[in-house]
């Protein structure tokens, strides 16, 4: 048999992390943080820690939720998982 896959992928993150990608987003909108915290129902200072890496890992799925709503995308694609499917 060739090579196949017998388990799903690793869920690690993929090449940027979800700050990295939270920050490109907004940034790609032009918003500013607090405006992107506004829309999403957050303080500043909690979207500021998430963007530099400092609370991405503690995330709670709500928040996730919250940040990928307010910016009109999917939770897969602020975590990775398109480029993890391939």
């Amino acid at each position: 048999m060739a090579d196949v896959m017998l388990h799903a992928p690793s869920p690690t993150p993929a090449l940027e992390p979800i700050g990295g990608r939270i920050r490109r987003c907004r940034q790609l909108r032009g918003w500013t943080q607090e405006e992107l915290a506004q829309r999403a129902g957050l303080n500043r200072s909690t979207l500021t820690l998430i963007e530099q890496g400092k609370r991405g890992s503690e995330m709670s799925v709500d928040t996730c939720w919250r940040i990928a709503w307010a910016l009109g995308a999917s939770v897969d694609m602020l975590i990775g998982l398109p480029e993890l499917r391939g």
